[in-house]
Order: C-alpha cells, then structure tokens, then sequence
C-alpha cells in the first residue's frame, strides 16, 4: 500500500488491480506471481502497449541457472536469481514465442536488476 501510494503520488501511474491493465505491474512474490498470460502482451500494431513486470527477487548468487540470449547480450550467460517462480523458464519460452509482444520482466534486488526483454531466448540447459 505505501509503495502504491507512493507511485500514485510521485509519478500519477493509475494503480490497478487487473494485472491486464497495469502498465507497470510490481510483484514482491515470485511464488504467487500471476502468470505472464494475465498481463497485456500488447498488440502486433502496438507491442509497446505491453506490461513490464518488475519482479522482487532476494539476490542473483543462488537458484537454477538461466542460460540467456538474444539481442544486447554477448553471447549467451548465465543469470541465476531466487526465488522465482517455479516455472519461470516454460515462461519465458512461451513468452519469446509472441515476439514483438509479450512483456517485459524486470528482476530486482534491494541493490541491483536484471532486465529479460522479451527478445530474451533461453538456451540449452536451462
């Protein structure tokens, strides 16, 4: 409520409570995130109409490996944070699979983040 509050007043961002509506949508519980199909994926005319998700995760040392690629990332490298969702990669696949939409995940820990853009491919092994 404080962070609402917060948001609403500093920035005038509606605050929503269908995750198809926000814009922006902020998740503190990975284990109960709604699934990424509960947000707006945007449209093929309008893919930047899209949520970005910023997720809260405790630190990038720990959890399963992700093996990433796609557009801006050398390569590919491995992230790992905790704790996410249960079936994070299977998201992320079926995410990529509606390239130019889907959303935007965003991951955060009180000192750093990740960004997965929905570009992001997962690669062998994870």
């Amino acid at each position: 409520p404080a962070v609402a509050a917060w948001l609403r007043f500093h920035t005038g961002a509606p605050v929503v409570d269908d995750p198809a509506a926000a814009s922006f949508a902020f998740v503190s519980d990975p284990t109960a995130m709604p699934s990424f199909g509960s947000f707006a994926p945007g449209t093929p005319d309008y893919p930047d109409r899209s949520a970005t998700v910023i997720l809260q995760v405790d630190d990038f040392a720990h959890g399963p490996p992700l093996i990433l690629a796609g557009p801006g990332i050398p390569g590919c490298r491995t992230l790992q944070a905790t704790p996410l969702p249960d079936d994070i990669a299977a998201r992320l696949v079926a995410n990529r699979a509606l390239f130019p939409c889907g959303i935007d995940l965003v991951l955060a820990t009180d000192t750093a983040v990740a960004a997965l853009p929905r570009s992001v491919t997962l690669g062998e092994g994870t």
